[in-house]
């Protein structure tokens, strides 16, 4: 028997499933919502991750591989006394030369040549400065290799990747001419062209000049070096492209020629900051670089940490209450 409506009863049902049917509809959209969003995030990581991985790791490895190869075969060939498979190893090397972020152990102790740099940890080595050529434009997606021998007498070049908390961010490419540092061209992640410094030196052979150019060729400032005879850097006055005074920077040494600090002031004179170096009891090489403000008062230092053949591996910045504000490491190819 079919059961008999009841307007009253029946109908308050109604209302009440009706309600939760539009809060189901209501719920589901935000599911959907959520789900969306939850998507975009997956690919938005993936992205990253595929970037990421754009042969850097894999480049790593890569290196990783050719020393472990290159290591096992130095230990056969030094076990036998097979004169052509000596030479083909020394092919091998010859091959791999410059290619190789690394060397192979028994190769590790080669004398390699100083890299300069424009970091400001590294202004405490021994200054060097640059023609102001445009490089050219690069259309390569990819961090560009390390560049071949430039085939000129004298001649070299060597590149340097600078990684900002672990992410490639910079490439500099050093250019020489008879052991002479000529130009410093700058580059992006991808090889675009940035600025290059362009040094130019005095008829003994001091810098005189670092003039900063843009990829357009337009000047960006000009350094002038004041140097002892003996190439200690004593000031550097830095102007604009109008020849405007911009600022000046003094250098203070210790006793055994050690750089102590670094003051920069002004074009009315009046101090802006200081960089104090600190070394280690009989070392050359600073460790530590702390930031003074006008005031005298710290607000920051780096920490430096170098390689075997003496170049600065990686530089740690630190705010005044010691918290890491950013890590930079340095990668050097040599051509």
């Amino acid at each position: 028997m079919t059961q008999k409506y009841d307007a009253t009863v029946d109908y308050a049902k109604y209302l009440e499933l009706a309600k939760e049917a539009k809060e189901l509809e209501a719920r589901i959209e935000e599911l959907q919502e959520e789900r969306r969003k939850f998507q975009e995030k997956v690919e938005e990581h993936l992205a990253y991750a595929r970037e990421a991985t754009d042969n850097l790791l894999i480049d790593k490895a890569a290196h990783e591989l050719q020393v472990e190869l290159m290591n096992k075969l130095n230990a056969a060939v030094r076990g036998s006394d097979d004169k052509e498979a000596a030479k083909l190893l020394e092919s091998l090397k010859s091959h791999l030369s410059g290619k190789m972020t690394y060397e192979p152990e028994e190769a590790a102790s080669a004398t390699l040549k100083e890299t300069p740099s424009v970091s400001p940890a590294i202004a405490a080595k021994k200054s060097v400065p640059q023609q102001i050529t445009p490089p050219p434009a690069a259309t390569s997606k990819k961090a560009p290799p390390p560049p071949p021998n430039s085939g000129k007498p004298g001649g070299q070049i060597i590149e340097r990747r600078t990684l900002l908390n672990d992410t490639l961010n910079e490439i500099c490419r050093y250019e020489y001419e008879d052991d002479e540092l000529t130009r410093m061209v700058f580059l992006d992640a991808e090889g675009n062209p940035l600025r290059t410094h362009q040094m130019i030196y005095d008829k003994d052979g001091n810098l005189k000049q670092e003039l900063h150019v843009d990829q357009a060729g337009r000047t960006l400032q000009v350094l002038e070096r004041q140097q002892t005879k003996e190439g200690r850097i004593m000031k550097e006055i830095i102007r604009n492209s109008e020849n405007e005074l911009l600022n000046m920077v003094d250098f203070e040494y210790d006793s055994n020629g050690r750089l102590l600090k670094k003051e920069w002031s002004d074009a009315k004179k009046k101090r802006t900051k200081v960089w104090e170096y600190e070394y280690e009891s009989g070392k050359k090489d600073p460790v530590r670089i702390v930031w003074r403000d006008e005031r005298n008062k710290p607000y920051g230092q780096v920490e430096l940490k170098y390689d075997e053949q003496g170049h600065i591996a990686k530089e740690i910045s630190k705010d005044r209450t010691g918290d890491v504000i950013r890590s930079i490491d340095y990668q050097y190819f040599y051509g």
